[in-house]
């Protein structure tokens, strides 16, 4: 597509000044060491032959349709960012959003990039002729009610956590706990835009942006389409506790529903924070302590982690097409 043809360009720096760029790639390797590092401390005392057996012998019908969901999930991912995008007047087609969609998360789950999978579907978003500040809007409304949606499903599951607040169960319950903090954080900076500054600052173009773009994303996500994405957020995060229990049915694992709606809300949760590459190694840690609470062994729930970061990337391939094809 031309660019030429959207004389006002989306506030996204896809390049950045030389100094910015060498800054995002120390700060990519530092997320990949801190991964692996994560990865090899977790796999120290895992019995590799028989977690070998396990997968071996996995049963392939659960398999695929754990990777089905996973599909279905990108699928949501995408009505969700349409409908919040479309709140502000702008016009976007279905097959339009699942395939910026698919095309932002496979860039951000595959490619070893600095630029995340959010500016990609917003820049090409924007080159597609739709209006930034709607693009924008859209894509923090998408990410805040998919993280308060992770929010309330932790806790939700905070009686169950709190029962087994006991030994290595701590830390986990106090990850749970920190989650409260982060909804005040959230609540004040919704607010920002009502903190008392200078009128020549306000008028500035950044800040004036900044502002406005506060106060769209409260009022949506106060409005009746907020709470319907909102709701949309918490299907996808159970289908991912849904897509855990079918990977570990495949490997002959015996692992409760409600080991994956305490445990699972959580990993995704702690994956979000952007210290390691995608989240690998925060992901498997979280889940094998979590697991482990419910007499799941550090290996099995290795495996199981391991299987869903892959299958999310299996799932998100498909947007390799639309990424060529659009970029």
């Amino acid at each position: 597509m031309d660019d030429s043809s959207h004389p006002i360009a989306p506030p996204f720096a896809v390049g950045g000044t030389p100094k910015s760029r060498v800054v995002s790639r120390l700060a990519l390797v530092g997320k990949l060491l801190l991964s692996v590092a994560l990865l090899v401390f977790l796999s120290r005392k895992v019995d590799w032959p028989a977690l070998t057996l396990r997968l071996s012998t996995a049963a392939l019908g659960p398999l695929v349709a754990a990777l089905c969901l996973l599909m279905v999930a990108v699928v949501l991912a995408a009505l969700r960012w349409r409908m919040l995008v479309q709140k502000g007047g702008a016009r976007m087609s279905v097959l339009m959003a699942v395939q910026l969609t698919f095309a932002g998360m496979f860039f951000g789950q595959v490619l070893p990039a600095t630029v995340g999978g959010d500016v990609v579907r917003g820049v090409l978003a924007c080159r597609g002729g739709l209006p930034w500040r709607e693009v924008v809007s859209g894509i923090v409304l998408d990410r805040v009610t998919a993280l308060l949606a992770s929010i309330f499903l932790i806790l939700s599951g905070l009686p169950w956590l709190a029962a087994l607040a006991i030994g290595d169960a701590v830390p986990l319950f106090w990850t749970a706990l920190a989650s409260l903090g982060l909804i005040g954080v959230l609540a004040v900076g919704l607010c920002g835009d009502m903190i008392p500054l200078p009128q020549a600052l306000r008028q500035r173009n950044v800040v004036a942006s900044v502002l406005r773009l506060i106060q769209q994303v409260r009022t949506g996500l106060a409005s009746q389409t907020g709470f319907a994405a909102l709701a949309i957020s918490v299907v996808i995060h159970l289908s991912t506790v849904a897509t855990v229990l079918l990977i570990a049915a495949a490997l002959g694992i015996a692992l409760s529903p409600l080991a994956g709606f305490v445990v699972v809300p959580l990993a995704i949760f702690a994956a979000a924070i952007p210290i390691s590459l995608n989240g690998w190694g925060i992901r498997e840690g979280v889940m094998v302590t979590g697991l482990a609470l419910f007499g799941v062994s550090s290996g099995d729930a290795l495996l199981i982690s391991i299987l869903l970061g892959f299958g999310v990337i299996l799932s998100v391939l498909p947007g390799s097409l639309t990424w060529l094809a659009l970029r």
